[in-house]
């Protein structure tokens, strides 16, 4: 995300939300999930995962206070997490 500019992420980010999602249905709570809480996004690095308290330490995954949906989302967090933290290093 580095390499754009503010107005350049703004129009990703417009160009995003109007994107439609429809969904396609439900299992109902018979396969509902949820985790809560964690290690708070303010204090890490978004770029790195690294913590901005202690030099050296990173969160990654659910470890870290990000709520997602259930179907592969918390997959995607902790490979995406995971490969930021490990491209820092």
């Amino acid at each position: 995300m580095k390499q754009y500019n503010l107005p350049q992420l703004r129009d990703i980010a417009m160009q995003l939300s109007g994107w439609p999602l429809v969904a396609s249905g439900t299992e109902g709570y018979r396969t509902a999930e949820v985790t809560l809480g964690g290690v708070d996004t303010d204090q890490l690095s978004s770029g790195t995962m690294q913590s901005r308290r202690v030099q050296g330490l990173y969160f990654i995954g659910e470890v870290v206070d990000v709520t997602g949906w259930l179907g592969g989302y918390n997959f995607q967090w902790a490979w995406a997490s995971g490969h930021a933290s490990g491209a820092a290093l």
